[in-house]
């Protein structure tokens, strides 16, 4: 048996996964039964990674959150780290074999990057609950949407090509 120390089996990355986007379902969800659907989705998304799903768990979670949760709700700094983490792991699974192992170095260079980008998410997502009554989140969801189907679209065209 090979020396397995610093590798991470991927079925607990894809445990992960579901369990941080089922718990970010139940914020956007709460109290609903509704819950089901994004459950379901993101347990598929994670145990068997396909575009299509990926993006139909992202959709679910962001457009749920801006439709179910009161504008300037401190859940959002908590929503923006755990979809933006849900994100870079679904990238992550994406590329992965169902079965293997992921080493411990690659994931400490996933985290730091993670990091980066939040140190620069937390900020505004505090400056969005500054001024949380300022008006209306549909112009946010609307782009955020936007942003995530240009790259289910991207990525869909680039495995056509290759």
């Amino acid at each position: 048996m090979p020396d397995r120390r610093d590798l991470v089996p991927l079925w607990v990355i894809r445990s992960a996964t579901a369990l941080l986007a089922v718990l970010l379902g139940s914020i956007a969800w709460s109290g609903s039964v509704w819950i089901v659907l994004p459950v379901v989705v993101a347990a598929g998304a994670a145990v068997l990674p396909s575009v299509g799903l990926v993006t139909l768990s992202l959709l679910l979670l962001s457009i749920a959150y801006a439709v179910n949760v009161p504008a300037g709700s401190a859940w959002l700094l908590v929503f923006v780290a755990g979809l933006h983490a849900v994100f870079v792991l679904y990238l992550l699974l994406l590329h992965l074999p169902l079965r293997g192992w992921i080493s411990a170095a690659a994931l400490r260079q996933l985290a730091l990057s993670f990091l980066r980008i939040q140190a620069l998410a937390q900020p505004v997502a505090v400056l969005a609950l500054l001024v949380g009554d300022a008006g209306s989140s549909l112009p946010v969801v609307v782009i955020g949407v936007a942003a995530l189907l240009a790259w289910a679209v991207w990525l869909v065209a680039g495995r056509t090509r290759g």
